[in-house]
């Protein structure tokens, strides 16, 4: 039985010989002259039985291997490409470790027949070659060691026809295989060291490909028909395809780059990063309700951030648009208002005035703030055409300062009015300019939202004043009609109306403006003075004759309506 099946393995070693011409035959894969150390075992049973028939392997041997000491250089036994190529195993391994498959550090390589072959246990950090890599025959790819399943150093050659499992390479009686060396050597010798005779380029022609991190490399044909080595590889990129990078940015966060295909890194993406938590607030270096910020990562650096935006500027003792000025042309109240605000509600003043002649205006302000304006801390200022300069406009016999026509004699609390009036003196001279007047509270100009008016009436030629006067000289010195509902302060009328000193009226006001003409405002007031005189006078009882109410009338003059007041104010204290 034994001796048919040596039959049987031999004529199948036979049949592998006569296989096509076209299968790749190999070199042996070293330099030196070494032996056989274990070859193949044939027998598939117990023992072993190499392809000679001898005993040159040990049980269930499935490869032939060559006693290399460690760091001799191994070489591709024909031409084609890598398609396995591990590393990582120690040198010095052991029997039956797992590490690389058991095969330790190895390559595998497929041959343009379809055979593939097969070097283990080669040296850690060794290896030449790389998956997809086309190699040579004689071409080194790594040095022997002694890595997985091995319990010394040696080279294990495996040889898989092409859709086959392993097989023996050697010719012989006994043999599986067989036929794969160019030349077998002597029996348990060492295969040759020639390649395989076949053409496989033109002598002289260069070939390129690509190796490495996007690099190349190129090998020439030599004269023997068969490629030279190939090349060191040359320029390679930086990096990997898809392989990133990533850094830390100036303060906080991080920023990431990624290789494109072409082996050179990508600009890094922007900085990211949380926010600090909890930081304190940090000046923006903007004015008003935007110069107060929060700590915030920028970029990947750590800045003030601005978290209030201008808006329109409102009342409210704020700079809401963030320019510097608070309140500045704000007409629109906010909430809560300021402390002080002061809203027009009516006025009355000419609208023309000879040189020299004298006029009285009336004006009612609403306090919309939220605090008391004080008696004697709160005026009205008049602004001259200069700084520092007093109003052309001023009545100097008659005005609290240079400066001020009036001031308040009683509190105003939040949503009352006071009315305010007080004489204005055209200049003897033309040509003068307006005049600002404006609520002033504590020695601070009130902001908004309507604190003062602009007075500035047609100057008449001195002749044009002439016919409109009135009894005692009512047409030159104009008066401001009072508002029905207006209660007389008792402190502040005109008849207490001295050098120094300002009057006021305070009431809940009058809706809308009262502006007109002089001369009409002269009639208006002269029918005024005569209804409130006659009825002062008809209560005053019977004992009074016409002719003492003639008289009475007869005294009113430029303060016309100042006796009115103080008669008034004595017919209520009676």
């Amino acid at each position: 039985m034994k001796r048919t099946a040596h039959l049987t393995l031999a004529l199948l070693g036979l049949l592998v010989a006569a296989s096509p011409a076209e299968a790749t035959r190999f070199r042996r894969p070293y330099h030196p002259d070494v032996r056989l150390n274990a070859g193949y075992d044939n027998n598939g049973g117990g023992g072993c039985t190499d392809y000679g028939c001898g005993g040159v392997c040990y049980d269930g041997h499935t490869g032939s291997d060559f006693n290399l000491g460690i760091g001799n250089t191994v070489l591709a036994g024909a031409d084609g490409t890598v398609t396995q190529a591990v590393m990582g195993c120690p040198d010095i391994g052991y029997y039956c470790s797992p590490c690389g498959g058991n095969c330790g550090n190895h390559v595998r390589i497929a041959h343009d027949d379809g055979s593939a072959t097969l070097f283990c246990h080669l040296r850690d950090g060794s290896l030449t070659v790389g998956v997809g890599q086309r190699v040579g025959c004689g071409d080194k790819i790594g040095e022997s060691a002694s890595s997985g399943c091995s319990t010394g150093p040696h080279l294990h050659f495996g040889w898989y026809p092409p859709g086959r499992g392993a097989r023996d390479p050697f010719n012989g009686g006994c043999s599986n295989g067989g036929g794969a060396w160019v030349d077998d050597g002597p029996y348990a010798g060492s295969p040759g060291p020639d390649c395989e005779n076949r053409c496989e380029c033109s002598p002289g022609e260069v070939q390129t490909s690509g190796c490495g991190r996007c690099g190349t490399h190129t090998r020439v044909c030599g004269g023997d028909c068969h490629w030279g080595g190939f090349s060191a590889c040359e320029g390679e990129g930086p990096c990997a395809p898809g392989q990133t990078e990533t850094q830390a940015c100036c303060d906080c966060g991080s920023q990431t780059r990624t290789c494109a295909g072409n082996c050179q890194w990508e600009g890094f993406g922007a900085c990211g990063g949380p926010d600090p938590a909890g930081p304190p607030p940090c000046p923006t270096g903007v004015p008003g309700d935007c110069a107060t910020g929060a700590l915030r990562c920028v970029e990947g650096c750590i800045a003030c951030v601005q978290t209030v935006f201008p808006q329109p500027e409102v009342c409210d003792a704020h700079d809401n648009d963030c320019d510097g000025p608070t309140d500045e042309d704000a007409t629109e109240m906010g909430d809560p208002p300021p402390p002080y605000a002061a809203r027009l509600e009516d006025l009355s003043v000419p609208e023309s005035l000879a040189p020299g002649e004298g006029a009285r205006i009336w004006a009612v302000f609403r306090n919309v703030g939220t605090d008391t304006w004080p008696a004697r801390q709160a005026w009205l200022s008049a602004a001259g055409a200069e700084a520092d300069a007093p109003s052309p406009w001023r009545d100097p016999e008659r005005w609290a300062a240079f400066d001020a026509p009036v001031s308040l004699t009683e509190d105003v609390p939040p949503g009352e009015t006071a009315t305010l009036l007080f004489p204005v003196r055209t200049p003897a001279a033309p040509g003068a300019g307006p005049t600002r007047f404006e609520m002033v509270v504590n020695g601070a100009p009130v902001l908004c939202p309507q604190p003062g008016f602009d007075f500035a009436p047609l100057m008449l030629a001195a002749e044009a004043a002439e016919g409109v006067e009135g009894p005692e000289g009512i047409g030159t010195d104009a008066g401001a009609s009072v508002a029905p509902n207006a209660e007389v302060n008792a402190d502040a009328s005109w008849a207490d109306a001295t050098p120094g000193k300002g009057g006021v009226v305070r009431g809940t006001g009058a809706s809308g403006c009262s502006v007109r003409p002089a001369a009409s405002r002269d009639s208006a007031l002269r029918a005024v003075l005569v209804l409130l005189a006659g009825a002062l006078l008809g209560r005053l009882g019977r004992r009074r004759a016409r002719a003492e109410r003639l008289e009475l009338l007869a005294d009113l003059g430029a303060a016309g309506a100042l006796a009115v007041v103080r008669a008034a104010r004595g017919r209520r204290a009676g």
